[in-house]
C-alpha cells in the first residue's frame, strides 16, 4: 500500500464530513439520544451536577461523565445543540486515534499498520452510525483503548506509570457507562502470563499486585462520586447504582434481555463489510499467536464470553471489542500483501443488492419501528449504491482497497443522510412540540404526558421548565382531563387514533406514530367518540 501524504491522513476529512453532516441532516433520535439529551438539560437547568435526572427524578440508568462533559460545552458555548452531540463523536475520533497508536506500540517495525487501521474502523458502518451519536459506546471504547495501553506499557517494566493510567481509565469507564468497563479490561490482566513473551523475565507477584492496586484505585476513583450521589439521590438510588444496576444487567436485565447465542448471529453485521472479504478470511487462516495478537485475543474471547453471559445485550455492546478485531486483522493482512482482483468484489456485489432492495422496498406493505422512513426515501436514490458499487469492482490490490472501500462507504452515508434529511426531520424532529409545551408551562400551565416514556424524551426539545406528569393508562388521561380541563395534555397515538384528538393542537410525527399536545378539555368527549366508532368497526 502507499505511503502517501493523503492515504496516511485522508480518513480524517472523512470522519468530519461524515459527523458534521450527520449533526446537520439528522435530528437528536429517540429513544436514547433524547432521554440523554435531556438528562444534561435538566442537570443544567436545576445546578445539579452530583445526581443526574430526568423529568425531575433521579436518573440511575448512566453515570454522569458524559453529561459533565456536555455540561462543559456548554458552560463555553451555552446551551445548543451541536456541541452536545459533538461531546461521544469527539471520543470516536479520539478512540481511532488511540486505536492507530496502539498499532505502533504493539507492532512498532510496522508502519503500514497505523495507515490502515483508522480506514478498517471507520470503514465498519456499525462503527460509523454509533460514532455520530450521543450515546456512551464511544466514552467507553476510548477509556478502555487507554487501560489496554497502560497494561501493554507495563508487560515487561515492572513499574508504575502503565498502571496508573490503566486505574484512572478504570475509574472513568465506570463514571462513563458503569462496571462493564472491567468487562474489556480486567480478562486481559488477569491472562498476562498467556501473553506475555516468556523470553524477558515478569515479577508475577508485582504484575498482581499492581493489578490489584490499580484495580482498586479505579474502584475508590468510580466511589468518590458515587458515594456522595448515593447519600443525596437517595435509598432507592443508592441502591440502584451501587448495586441493583449491575446485578440487574448480570442475571436479569430490565430491559434488552436476549438468549446467551444471540451476538454469534450479529458478529457478520459487527465487521461489515468486511466480514464479507474473503481475502481478509484467507489471512486470518494463517494467524500466528505472537504477544500481541494473544494481547488482542485475551481482551475479544473472554470480552465476548462475559457479554455474551450478561442478560442484556445490543449490538452496539460490542463496539468497544471492535478496536483489538481491527488490529488483528490490520495485522494480518499487512503482513503478506498480494494482489487480488476481486478482493472488493463481495462488498460491491452487497452495495448493488442494496441498492435493488432501495428500488423495491419503498413498494413493500412495511409496516412497524422505523420503516415509515422507507416512503420517504424515492426508489431512485437506489443509483447512490449502484454507483458504488460498480466503483469497488475495479481491479485493485488487496490492502489498497481498503482505504477505497472506506472512502465510497462513508461517501455514500454522507449522501444519504442529505438526502434522507427532510424525512429524519418529519419523523423525530420534536423541536415544535417541545416549543408548545414550552410555551403552555410559562404560561403556568401544567403539562401531563401518556405514555409515561414521553417524559424523558421532550425535556431538551422544548427546553422545558418543569416536569411532566406521567399518566399510564387512556383512561387515566381522561379521568385527569376530566379534572383539570385548563391544563396540556401530550400524547402519542396510532395513525388510526390521532383524528379523533387532533382537531385542535400541536400534530407531529414520532417514528411510524404521532405526537400530539392539545388543551385538556374536550379529551372526554373525544375519547368515547374514538372509542364507540372503534367498537363499531370491530362489530
Amino acid at each position: 500500500m502507499s505511503e502517501n501524504r493523503l492515504t496516511v491522513y485522508g480518513w480524517i476529512p472523512l470522519w468530519l464530513a461524515l459527523v458534521i453532516t450527520a449533526l446537520l441532516c439528522r435530528p437528536p433520535l429517540p429513544v436514547d439520544e433524547t432521554r440523554y439529551l435531556s438528562v444534561a438539560w435538566e442537570m443544567w437547568k436545576n445546578h445539579q451536577f452530583l445526581v443526574p435526572h430526568i423529568n425531575g427524578q433521579p436518573y440511575s440508568h448512566k453515570p454522569p461523565l458524559l453529561f459533565w462533559l456536555i455540561q462543559a460545552g456548554w458552560a463555553i458555548f451555552g446551551v445548543n445543540d451541536w456541541s452536545a452531540r459533538l461531546t461521544a463523536p469527539a471520543f470516536a475520533f479520539l478512540s481511532i486515534l488511540l486505536t492507530r497508536h496502539f498499532a505502533g506500540k504493539l507492532w512498532p517495525k510496522q508502519k503500514e499498520l497505523q495507515t490502515i487501521v483508522p480506514y478498517l474502523l471507520m470503514g465498519s458502518l456499525l462503527w460509523s452510525f454509533y460514532s455520530t451519536l450521543t450515546m456512551f459506546d464511544m466514552p467507553i471504547t476510548f477509556f478502555s483503548l487507554c487501560a489496554w495501553l497502560g497494561l501493554w506499557a507495563e508487560r515487561n517494566r515492572n513499574q508504575y506509570p502503565g498502571w496508573l493510567l490503566y486505574a484512572a481509565a478504570i475509574g472513568m469507564g465506570i463514571l462513563a457507562k458503569g462496571p462493564v468497563i472491567l468487562v474489556y479490561t480486567v480478562p486481559p490482566a488477569l491472562l498476562a502470563p498467556w501473553w506475555i513473551d516468556r523470553e524477558k523475565p515478569t515479577s508475577w507477584k508485582f504484575w498482581y499486585g499492581a493489578f490489584f492496586l490499580a484495580f482498586a484505585g479505579g474502584i475508590l476513583m468510580a466511589l468518590a462520586w458515587a458515594l456522595p450521589a448515593a447519600k443525596a439521590g437517595g435509598r432507592q438510588y443508592g441502591e440502584a447504582i451501587l448495586l441493583g444496576q449491575t446485578a440487574g444487567r448480570m442475571v436479569h436485565s430490565f430491559a434488552h434481555q436476549r438468549p446467551v447465542y444471540w451476538y454469534v448471529f450479529f458478529l457478520p453485521l459487527l465487521l461489515f463489510p468486511w466480514s464479507f472479504c474473503p481475502f481478509i478470511w484467507k489471512q486470518l487462516r494463517h494467524l500466528h499467536l505472537t504477544s500481541p495478537v494473544k494481547f488482542c485475543l485475551s481482551i475479544l474471547v473472554p470480552g465476548f464470553v462475559l457479554l455474551s453471559i450478561i442478560s442484556g445485550k445490543q449490538i452496539h455492546y460490542l463496539l468497544p471489542l471492535l478496536p483489538p478485531i481491527i488490529l488483528v486483522i490490520a495485522y494480518e493482512i499487512t503482513k503478506k500483501i498480494s494482489p487480488k482482483p476481486a478482493s472488493a468484489r463481495i462488498p460491491a456485489m452487497l452495495l448493488l443488492i442494496f441498492a435493488l432492495a432501495l428500488v423495491i422496498m419503498p413498494h413493500l406493505p412495511l409496516h412497524g419501528g422505523d420503516s415509515e422512513m422507507l416512503y420517504y426515501v424515492p426508489a431512485r436514490y437506489g443509483i447512490i449504491p449502484l454507483i458504488a458499487g460498480l466503483s469497488l469492482l475495479q481491479r485493485q490490490p488487496a490492502a489498497s482497497c481498503i482505504p477505497r472501500t472506506t472512502t465510497v462507504l462513508i461517501l455514500m452515508v454522507i449522501i444519504f443522510h442529505f438526502k434522507l434529511s427532510t424525512s429524519l426531520h418529519i419523523l423525530y424532529d420534536i423541536r415544535g412540540i417541545g416549543k408548545k409545551i414550552h410555551a403552555a408551562q410559562i404560561a403556568n400551565r401544567e403539562v401531563a404526558a401518556w405514555p409515561p416514556r414521553l417524559t424523558s424524551q421532550i425535556q431538551f426539545a422544548g427546553r422545558l421548565t418543569k416536569p411532566l406528569r406521567p399518566l399510564n393508562t387512556m383512561e387515566e388521561v381522561v379521568r385527569w382531563s376530566q379534572n383539570h380541563t385548563n391544563q396540556y395534555v401530550l400524547m402519542e397515538l396510532d395513525p388510526k387514533s390521532y383524528p379523533f384528538f387532533s382537531d385542535i393542537g400541536a400534530v407531529h410525527h414520532f417514528a411510524n406514530k404521532w405526537l400530539l399536545v392539545r388543551p385538556a378539555a374536550g379529551i372526554p368527549a373525544d375519547y368515547q367518540h374514538w372509542k364507540s366508532e372503534t367498537l363499531s368497526v370491530k362489530r
